[in-house]
């Protein structure tokens, strides 16, 4: 992604608190809202979660090695450029890049449920 297609601060100049996905997703939210960087149809709060409230994500920074946290539900910011090819996420809990591809979000951090136990399917 180039800088000039950035629609939120870098990482490092991001509001973000541990632990609240939710209040970090609504500040990338309010700062695309307020300044007006994409429009907002184009923007989608997408919660990650399961029956039992069990999901697992590789990939984040409270994680160790290559084993997943497990979340209750996690947060993250879908961004779906009409005139791009490529759909973003916004992931601030994330080791991946910020904004990481859909495409490798997907294969990095959630992974496949194929190999996961039924409780922890999403």
């Amino acid at each position: 992604m180039k800088p000039e297609d950035r629609i939120t601060p870098r990482r490092e100049d991001c509001v973000y608190t541990s632990c609240y996905c939710e209040e970090n997703v609504w500040k990338l939210c309010e700062f695309v809202r307020t300044e007006r960087t994409a429009p907002l149809e184009d923007l989608f709060v997408v919660f990650i979660s399961n029956e039992n409230r069990m999901v697992p994500l590789w990939r984040q920074k409270s994680g160790r090695g290559d084993q997943p946290v497990i979340w209750d539900y996690h947060v993250v910011l879908l961004h779906v450029a009409p005139q791009s090819s490529s759909s973003v996420v916004y992931d601030l809990d994330s080791e991946l890049p910020f904004p990481c591809s859909l495409k490798l979000y997907t294969a990095a951090a959630l992974r496949s449920d194929r190999h996961l136990a039924p409780h922890y399917h999403r």
